[in-house]
């Protein structure tokens, strides 16, 4: 590639995000290197969203523990200690009635 095909560097942008997006003091944004200046610009990229192929990877690698296993969540320990995900709490007249 020769010196003419070469595309400038987009100062503008890349001033206006280190400066005012990242709010850097000017010092410190050009003290950074070209890695950590485009590792910081990459920084504030998002991951997209997940599929349903994403969850089922999940799923499969990191699958639901039930029992009494040590690494069991303490969620999930509450819940079955207290009836399950699908218990359901008494009405407010029974519990009303059970307070007096």
């Amino acid at each position: 590639m020769t010196k003419k095909e070469q595309a400038p560097f987009p100062w503008v942008p890349v001033i206006r995000f280190g400066l005012g997006r990242l709010r850097l003091a000017p010092e410190t944004f050009w003290a950074l290197s070209l890695p950590e200046l485009v590792a910081l610009i990459g920084a504030e990229t998002h991951p997209g969203h997940a599929t349903r192929n994403d969850l089922e990877d999940l799923m499969a690698r990191f699958p639901d523990r039930f029992g009494t296993d040590p690494q069991e969540s303490a969620s999930r320990q509450a819940a079955r200690n207290h009836g399950g995900p699908n218990a359901t709490l008494p009405s407010a007249r029974t519990r009303r009635a059970s307070d007096d």
